[in-house]
């Protein structure tokens, strides 16, 4: 069971998808830019839980989001235009995000309509509070649906979350329902963000969403900016021997337990980049609900993220600008990212191979 997951694994979250991108490669090679592969498109700020860990959050403190305001959103005429730029360009699939909750999102059915509809491959990530009606139909035929729960009983989420008890029954029975009634092509994950509040559920969790009928549980620390590892470590050690056992006991080739918390440790501390060139930013940047181009998911609703607004503008026009071509080229993450990085691995992957090209390439 073991070593199957492991290749699920690599398949789902692996950090060597590019490689399967041989036009992107070669444009990034030749320093040509070109339509972003994939885009996190955050289209509203509001939401219908108060998570006490969101990056989002003011009182959570997250130094890369001071530009986020509560209640922006894309209006909807916008958010088609920006759906239509993709059609054109060429870019290739679409992840709804937060920001907020992107299923509270007004105009989120006319969003997912358009997407399809422009032959764009769909994913989404939610808290699955409103998972249900035609926006659970729409996504049955998504690449993925990821939900974020991090509990496994109403007490825990309710505290973690700051929402009625009510919402977790609720909850479960999307998850349950959505399971059913999903195409084969869909992958259903939980995210689960490990924390204080439920790190003596991470087995209890990973048995309960396996029998509500999802594919896999990602497992992943609570980031904390200041003090990342001593937040953990008073139950570090209980958590990865939870994960293990979950892995031993009910993982196999129809439910995958990805364990990214014990991996994560090694990335939460550095906050130090080893290349001058940041290949990711032209590849998978983020529209956040302010209307603001953001190079980075680390980096959306932060000042020195931002390619700049599509309020009076296109995507398209913003992508293919002069100053947008300024920043890709001049942008040195060794000075600018003193911070965590998603896509450090991938980055230092693509460094190494466009940095290898040249008279020695065939000498493997």
């Amino acid at each position: 069971m073991g070593e199957e997951s492991e290749e699920q694994i690599k398949q789902k979250y692996g950090n060597l998808k590019i490689v399967w991108h041989h036009e992107k490669l070669n444009d990034l090679l030749n320093k040509k830019i070109t339509a972003p592969i994939s885009v996190r498109l955050k289209p509203t700020n509001k939401c219908n839980h108060k998570c006490f860990f969101c990056s989002y959050a003011p009182e959570f403190e997250y130094v890369l989001s001071e530009k986020l305001k509560r209640n922006d959103e894309i209006p909807k005429e916008k958010i088609i235009e920006i759906l239509d730029n993709f059609k054109e360009m060429g870019v290739k699939t679409v992840t709804y995000s937060g920001g907020g909750e992107p299923l509270i999102y007004p105009h989120i059915v006319d969003a997912l309509k358009k997407t399809i509809e422009n032959g764009i491959e769909l994913s989404i990530i939610t808290n699955g509070q409103w998972l249900d009606g035609e926006r659970a139909e729409l996504l049955t035929g998504a690449r993925w649906v990821r939900i974020s729960i991090d509990a496994c009983n109403a007490k825990t989420f309710s505290e973690s979350r700051h929402v009625p008890e009510s919402f977790f029954d609720k909850l479960v029975e999307n998850i349950r329902q959505f399971a059913k009634n999903k195409k084969s092509g869909c992958e259903l994950g939980i995210n689960f963000v490990v924390h204080e509040k439920n790190c003596d559920e991470v087995y209890a969790s990973a048995v309960l969403f396996k029998e509500l009928g999802a594919n896999h549980i990602k497992f992943t620390p609570l980031y904390t900016p200041r003090n990342f590892e001593t937040y953990h470590t008073p139950f570090k050690e209980k958590v990865i021997a939870q994960i293990k056992k979950a892995k031993k006991d009910i993982q196999d080739s129809k439910f995958a337990i990805y364990d990214t918390y014990e991996n994560d440790f090694n990335l939460g501390s550095k906050n130090r980049r080893c290349y001058k060139k940041c290949y990711i930013m032209q590849t998978v940047p983020v529209i956040g609900a302010d209307c603001e181009v953001y190079f980075c998911h680390d980096k959306a609703y932060s000042s020195d993220g931002s390619l700049g607004s599509i309020k009076t503008k296109s995507f398209k026009d913003l992508w293919f600008s002069e100053e947008t071509a300024n920043i890709f080229e001049n942008f040195n993450p060794i000075e600018g990212c003193p911070h965590h990085c998603t896509y450090d691995a991938r980055n230092i992957f693509l460094t190494e191979a466009i940095n290898c090209f040249g008279e020695h390439v065939n000498f493997i």
